[in-house]
């Protein structure tokens, strides 16, 4: 009996022992689950943490960066528009000065044209008068003077020769300055009785006109009667030719004018020194047309003088 008893004592105390194991193991196994459990939410309160963190950096570096970009906008855009500005106010000044330029030009133009028309009326009513009156008293004396020698008489038909080539220059002169051709029939017209007028006995001068039945503005008229002027004048004082060939057409909407010669050329190396004042009026009046002019020459081989005008 004794011994059934103390085998039951034996065997509550193994049972209670192990069930005080197991409820230590679950007891352990509670708190190691809370453990994780605590270990997880600390992790993930972390990661929350760590992610408002990067998504606070990265609203702030999305900030910095549209501030910088708008800063580069705004200094670009300034700057664009500042340069705009800068550009318009240049090119307003500069059609500022291209329009005094004009009108200095123009002005020039007008008063040289003005001095010529009353150089040409003076030559006309008032040398011209006193060489007419001067020649009409030589003939109206000459039957009452008694020459006395085959000298005297030479003398004064060279005297009355004089008198009559004076009178003829004066006209040419007053008629080249401002040649009535040009107001009544135009260019073409101008040109022609300009060489006409020159009887030069060096050099021969063919002129060809086409497409100027219309008349065109009287200032193109006058410029390119003066350009012409110039450049058949530089071909008898200094290019020893014997052909000037002159060419002027007018197209839809432009002139085109050729002065050729077969005299002995230039260097064109020369223009760009600047050298001569005649070449620098020709360029001057051209560009007042808003024109053209080229040079095509070299020494002994002639001369070739283009025009090119819109008009």
């Amino acid at each position: 009996m004794a011994d059934a008893d103390l085998a039951l004592v034996n065997d509550n105390f193994l049972l209670a022992t192990k069930n005080g194991i197991i409820l230590k193991n679950q007891l352990d196994s509670t708190h190691k689950e809370e453990n994780i459990n605590s270990l997880n939410k600390q992790a993930r309160i972390q990661n929350l943490e760590l992610n408002n963190q990067k998504l606070e950096v990265t609203r702030k570096n999305i900030i910095i960066t549209v501030i910088i970009v708008l800063a580069m906008m705004g200094f670009l855009l300034g700057y664009s528009f500042n340069r705009r500005y800068k550009l318009q106010q240049q090119t307003k000044l500069q059609q500022e000065i291209l329009k005094h330029q004009d009108l200095a030009t123009k002005a020039i133009i007008a008063a040289e044209e003005t001095e010529r028309k009353r150089i040409a009326t003076d030559l006309h009513d008032g040398v011209g008068q006193l060489m007419s009156a001067a020649k009409m008293n030589l003939s109206a004396i000459e039957s009452d003077l008694n020459f006395t020698s085959v000298a005297q008489k030479n003398a004064y038909d060279k005297a009355m020769a004089l008198v009559d080539e004076g009178c003829k220059e004066v006209r040419a002169v007053s008629h080249n300055m401002m040649p009535n051709a040009l107001l009544r029939a135009g260019l073409a017209s101008a040109v022609r009785e300009f060489l006409d007028n020159l009887n030069s006995q060096v050099i021969k001068i063919n002129l060809y006109a086409d497409g100027l039945n219309e008349r065109i503005d009287s200032n193109t008229e006058t410029i390119l009667y003066r350009v012409i002027q110039e450049c058949v004048n530089n071909v008898l004082k200094h290019a020893k030719a014997s052909l000037l060939d002159i060419s002027i057409i007018k197209e839809a909407e432009n002139i085109s004018v050729t002065i050729e010669d077969n005299g002995i050329g230039f260097d064109k190396n020369s223009l760009k020194n600047g050298t001569g004042i005649g070449l620098k009026n020709i360029e001057t009046r051209m560009a007042f047309l808003k024109g053209s002019v080229e040079w095509e020459s070299q020494p002994g081989k002639g001369t070739l003088v283009v025009l090119h005008v819109v008009c």
